[in-house]
């Protein structure tokens, strides 16, 4: 919105919360010029299928792998498919930095796109604590400035501060060392989970991994089935109680889209919980 740009919306599956790969083909137009996903709560989207759309139509795809880290889609990591991708480092995601994330590229030419966003808006690509990477650091002409401005310290277009702390790459370097340990306790206890929900499909949608995947899951989404004898309050409520923590896919958006009496929730703590049981 900041770049003026205007989103189209694309429905999703209950079962596994991604994109209804059918219908992304139909939402674009003349001015789309790129496919923004996310892999719904760990859980890889049809790759396959959007890739497709991506390369017909000559598109930039940009992977929210926040809540994929670890995921795989036909034996690839997810967060490597797209031209760029976007990675959390909030407490409850898959590894922490205590805050922050981090933006993944192949590309040489979007990789500086990025982190001249990062860095309000700075022109010069040199590495903190290097200068003249260009050799031209005296030798561009620029916009209307005067022949030979300093090009370290020209900045293009609004950006932001969003470099991490040394403190925050320090935390981050030993999550690493414990991410497969992470990624092996989430599978473990969403299947634990979802083997002691099976009882209850009669009332309950449960999660469906995307064919080829195998999801570094995020979270446990339940959808309570229409004519249930109760209601997503309830369950949240039951839930919360309990010490559960509970929370909407994802907040108001969804709710406010839903064309049904349908609703999401998403079972938080679940992890913690389970471990306890």
């Amino acid at each position: 919105m900041q770049h003026g740009c205007v989103p189209v919306f694309v429905d999703v599956e209950l079962e596994t919360g991604n994109v209804i790969a059918d219908r992304l083909a139909a939402a674009v137009g003349p001015k789309t010029r790129a496919v923004m996903l996310a892999h719904t709560l760990g859980n890889p989207f049809d790759l396959d299928a959007v890739m497709e759309v991506v390369r017909e139509h000559d598109l930039y795809l940009v992977e929210d792998n926040c809540d994929a880290l670890g995921s795989t889609y036909g034996g690839r990591k997810t967060g490597t498919f797209g031209h760029l991708a976007t990675q959390s480092f909030y407490p409850p995601h898959h590894m922490t930095m205590g805050e922050g994330g981090a933006v993944l590229t192949g590309d040489t030419r979007l990789r500086q796109i990025a982190a001249s966003l990062r860095d309000w808006g700075r022109d010069c690509w040199c590495a903190s604590g290097k200068d003249d990477t260009c050799c031209k650091r005296f030798g561009w002409q620029l916009g209307d400035l005067p022949q030979g401005y300093d090009h370290k310290y020209i900045y293009s277009h609004l950006g932001y501060n969003l470099k991490p702390l040394d403190l925050q790459a320090a935390i981050g370097r030993e999550q690493l060392h414990k991410l497969d340990g992470f990624v092996a306790a989430r599978r473990a206890h969403h299947a634990r989970l979802s083997a002691a929900l099976a009882a209850h499909e009669e009332y309950l949608v449960l999660p469906r991994a995307t064919p080829k995947s195998d999801p570094s899951w995020f979270g446990m989404l339940l959808t309570v089935r229409d004519g249930a004898p109760f209601t997503r309050c309830d369950l949240v409520r039951y839930l919360e109680s309990r010490q559960v923590q509970t929370r909407q896919l994802f907040a108001a958006i969804c709710s406010a889209s839903r064309r049904s009496a349908t609703w999401h929730t998403e079972l938080w703590g679940a992890w913690r919980t389970a471990t306890r049981s």
